[in-house]
């Protein structure tokens, strides 16, 4: 039969430490997320945007929103294709 110990192992401590980064990464994004809704909710007004075949009217908000979502799929994106590299 084996012992159990009460005592953590250098196992344990990692897996502890690593819950803790990520805790913190997950409060920062949150709080990001949070300031980048908010900004985006105070500008309703419209802007013209400049496309490559043309310009389009629409309220800032969506330019924001399109901008974020885009900027989000691109660094989950290259945040994968790193962590494969590895």
């Amino acid at each position: 039969m084996r012992c159990m110990s009460s005592h953590p192992t250098r196992a344990d401590d990692g897996a502890a430490e690593r819950s803790k980064r990520e805790n913190a990464r997950r409060v920062a994004i949150g709080i990001l997320a949070a300031v980048a809704l908010l900004f985006a909710i105070l500008n309703f007004e419209d802007v013209e945007v400049d496309l490559l075949f043309g310009s389009v009217t629409m309220p800032l908000v969506v330019v924001i929103a399109a901008c974020l979502l885009i900027g989000g799929l691109i660094g989950a994106y290259l945040g994968r294709r790193g962590r494969r590299s590895r």
